[in-house]
């Protein structure tokens, strides 16, 4: 399974809860000393990348809080990785890829003085808890600016390098759409899926075979900058394509003008409430963490990132203007508020109904919009893991 497998089977344990008294039994976390496993390089610049930023975050806020991380660690290293951990002192383990819920889950029940989390997982226990954040909010922001882009341009198509086929996946594509279209009822969504993460060959040919299909926006759902930069020696010759990028706050700066803005995710405060809560000995593993968007974006663990000037100021009003909905209480699940047709105009979301988390967690067909390379409307690879 993927490292981000979007909680495939956590959609009817999202909001569950244990019989939890707190604090719970176990070691002594007045001083934490917090271990990091890590499913791809520091250097990524882009999931791994932003988790480490969040364990820096930590680091620095938290008093009394010492941290270290292993990166690259493939699903089969990660039982010795932990068991190192554990070894050298560690008591509060957190390990940042769906990949490694299993081994997780076996390091808890072998260690019950150390407390484990698994980011994106599912699994809960006395000593093992799991921690997300409602991405897909950012990317309906996303869809906004993409959408409004093509409708300056007449193209009224966007351009996407998918990675691995989930529920995560499809369910921040179907946010990006809803989100183009609330600005452009025409634009459609074409993606090019890689199967991978990260691919220095893949990357560059889908970016290319979708701005050769018409795209003049490129939204990069990958752990790198690679289909960015490719936008980027376009515009730099003078072409007038533009992209989206993710997971790091400052994924346009490092790439150029072309970059619009970027979903990206801010991992320190919720690591800092989680150890704290350790700390003080009010933390319940059981309460799945799947953090909405808050209107601090130094609190939120997913926002938005400034806008290019190549936005209109009414459009970045206008989404100024919606994360302050998006953040209300009684909007969790916003922008997958009916009526919603998937993409054979099938209607999946009544009227003024809101999609469960348990619904939203098992996402695996697409709104209306999204289409194939020969325009039909495309359908969801095989293998996603969800309900189709």
């Amino acid at each position: 399974m993927s490292r981000r497998s979007s909680l495939l089977l956590a959609g009817l344990a999202v909001g569950a809860s244990g019989c939890w008294m707190g604090p719970w039994p176990g070691g002594d976390f007045s001083e934490p000393s917090v271990g990091f496993v890590y499913v791809g390089p520091v250097g990524d610049h882009g999931w791994t990348k932003a988790h480490d930023d969040g364990r820096v975050y930590l680091e620095e806020n938290v008093p009394g809080v010492s941290t270290h991380y292993e990166p690259s660690v493939i699903s089969a290293d990660a039982p010795d990785v932990m068991d190192g951990f554990v070894a050298d002192g560690d008591n509060v383990v957190f390990t940042t890829s769906f990949d490694y819920i299993a081994q997780t889950q076996n390091a808890a029940a072998n260690n019950p003085e150390v407390n484990f989390l698994n980011c994106s997982g599912f699994y809960s226990s006395a000593n093992m808890g799991s921690y997300f954040g409602r991405m897909y909010q950012a990317w309906y922001l996303a869809g906004m600016v993409a959408g409004h882009m093509t409708l300056l341009s007449g193209s009224n198509r966007i351009g996407v390098v998918g990675p691995v086929v989930i529920p995560e996946t499809v369910r921040h594509l179907n946010a990006l759409t809803l989100g183009a279209r609330s600005q452009n009822p025409a634009v459609v969504v074409h993606i090019e899926w890689i199967h991978n993460w990260f691919d220095a060959e893949l990357e560059p040919q889908a970016a290319n075979t979708l701005i050769d299909a018409g795209a003049d926006v490129i939204v990069n759902k990958t752990d790198t900058t690679i289909a960015l930069g490719v936008v980027q020696d376009l515009y730099d010759s003078g072409r007038d394509v533009y992209s989206i990028g993710y997971d790091n706050i400052d994924s346009c700066e490092i790439v150029g003008e072309s970059c619009l803005t970027a979903p990206y995710w801010n991992w320190g405060p919720l690591y800092a409430r989680i150890v704290q809560q350790m700390m003080d000995g009010s933390w319940d593993p059981y309460e799945q963490v799947w953090d909405q968007m808050k209107g601090d974006r130094d609190e939120s663990t997913v926002y938005l990132a400034e806008m290019s000037t190549h936005v209109p100021a009414p459009v970045r009003l206008e989404i100024e203007n919606e994360i302050s909905e998006l953040v209300k209480e009684n909007n969790i699940a916003e922008p997958f508020v009916g009526p919603i047709l998937d993409n054979t105009q099938v209607l999946r979301v009544q009227d003024d109904e809101a999609m469960s988390d348990a619904e939203l967690l098992r996402m695996c067909w697409y709104v209306d919009g999204i289409i194939d390379a020969d325009g039909a409307p495309a359908e969801v690879p095989g293998g996603c893991g969800g309900d189709y």
